[in-house]
């Protein structure tokens, strides 16, 4: 396993010094790397697993290493050897022996240091060392280095979930991010979903038209109609069919790289709709027609550039840029890039987007928002800001539409937005809002 460890250190080290996502690289390192299948998933467990509690095995780095500058490697190492340690079925003297080695192999004066911080790590245990590090702390601290999440994202966590009226629920949603998360499929046609139940897959519990992954994922990817979405997703682009006239004109704003984009195009299928897909970035453009059948009466055309089509539109799908923190169990690198800086330039894009596309929204017709976040500023914020901003925008009930696509979600009936909850729904944290412009003229 000694060259498995190599591999995901250089794994590691790749994504901390770029913006590259460990799902995206991974797959990449494994066939570059020539890795053998059965250290494939030890690689992957260790890539991700060090990633996702790396806040939490740095305070117990710290606890051991009181006043001394560790390099960027020695830390990660560690990190990996704290990890076989407390979260990995891997022997402890593998765990310590093989982390030593590795360290040996790259900084030697700092080999006797990782073996006795991991000595000590492993003598001490991992719930002592957490009683012990979180003693005097508050709440959200203590909660920050148990769950391993940044203090802010824990309060803004807790801010979404009193929206919702879930407090409750906090440390929840905090251990659902750091479970591995199954593969979620959307079968876009009926012969699809009948293959699918052939293969005696299980369905999803969110979505009608989502199964659950197991095994060889691309003996399901050959299956035509077959694509890797989080059901969350599945919904926000089921709901926006419901409601819709499917013989209209139908926008997708921010449509790469494609995957809602390839649903509302089943959806249209057969149909003499229109759908227009625009994305701004040309790379994930062509993702966009790459996703795309384009082979029913549904005319389907991608735009790419700077500015954003004006035509008028029936529908139109703004699934906006946002801060992502709604799928940290599927990108545990995203909450240590995300900070509270970027919010205000996200918020001030994301109301830019929102008046774009009801400028190109037609009376009567249906603007549906969604975020992949459940952070207030990006969501309820911003929806209230549109209203505001636009009195002929009317918030519609999408808690009744989801129930009549999926009747068992269970939804707050209270508020006209929904949120998604990762260990309620067992989808991506997203949000949802529906808005009708009125056909009526007013003046904004």
């Amino acid at each position: 396993m000694s060259n498995a460890r190599q591999v995901a250190l250089d794994l590691l080290l790749r994504v901390q010094n770029s913006d590259s996502y460990v799902n995206l690289l991974l797959p990449k390192v494994l066939e570059k790397n020539h890795v053998e299948d059965a250290d494939r998933g030890f690689i992957q467990e260790l890539s991700y697993g060090t990633l996702r509690w790396e806040l939490q095995y740095d305070a117990i780095i710290d606890h051991f290493t009181p006043g001394k500058t560790l390099s960027p490697l020695l830390r990660t190492c560690l990190r990996m050897g704290l990890h076989q340690l407390f979260r990995m079925r891997v022997a402890v003297h593998a765990a310590l022996n093989e982390t030593v080695d590795l360290v040996k192999r790259h900084e030697t004066s700092a080999a006797g240091l990782a073996n006795a911080v991991l000595r000590n790590a492993e003598r001490s245990g991992l719930e002592p060392l957490l009683e012990s590090l979180t003693e005097n702390s508050g709440r959200l601290e203590s909660l920050s280095i148990i769950y391993s999440h940044p203090q802010w994202i824990v309060s803004s966590l807790l801010s979404a979930l009193e929206l919702d009226g879930r407090q409750a629920d906090l440390e929840a949603i905090l251990s659902a991010n750091n479970e591995v998360p199954q593969v979620n499929l959307a079968a876009l046609s009926q012969a699809a979903r009948e293959q699918l139940n052939t293969l005696q897959l299980e369905q999803g519990q969110a979505s009608p038209i989502g199964f659950l992954a197991k095994g060889n994922l691309d003996r399901y990817l050959e299956i035509p109609g077959v694509r890797v979405q989080d059901q969350g997703s599945q919904l926000v682009a089921l709901a926006l069919g419901k409601v819709a006239d499917a013989g209209g004109k139908w926008l997708d704003m921010c449509a790469g790289p494609g995957g809602k984009a390839a649903l509302l195009e089943s959806l249209l299928e057969d149909k003499p709709g229109n759908l227009t897909c625009y994305e701004p970035n040309p790379k994930r453009a062509e993702l966009v027609r790459q996703a795309l059948r384009q082979n029913g009466k549904t005319t389907v055309e991608v735009l790419s550039g700077q500015s954003a089509p004006i035509a008028q539109f029936d529908a139109i799908l703004l699934d906006a840029p946002c801060s992502g923190l709604g799928s940290l169990r599927r990108k545990p690198e995203a909450r240590w890039r995300k900070s509270t800086d970027q919010l205000p330039q996200l918020t001030k894009l994301q109301s830019e987007l929102i008046d774009a596309a009801v400028a190109a929204l037609k009376p009567g017709g249906y603007l549906m928002y969604a975020t992949c976040s459940p952070v207030v500023a990006e969501t309820n914020g911003q929806i209230r800001g549109a209203l505001d901003r636009h009195p002929d925008m009317q918030l519609q009930d999408l808690p009744a539409t989801l129930k009549e696509i999926s009747p068992n979600l269970e939804l707050n009936a209270s508020r006209k937005t929904v949120q998604l909850w990762t260990h309620l729904h067992e989808t991506d944290a997203m949000f949802m809002a529906l808005l009708r412009k009125s056909r009526e003229n007013h003046a904004n």
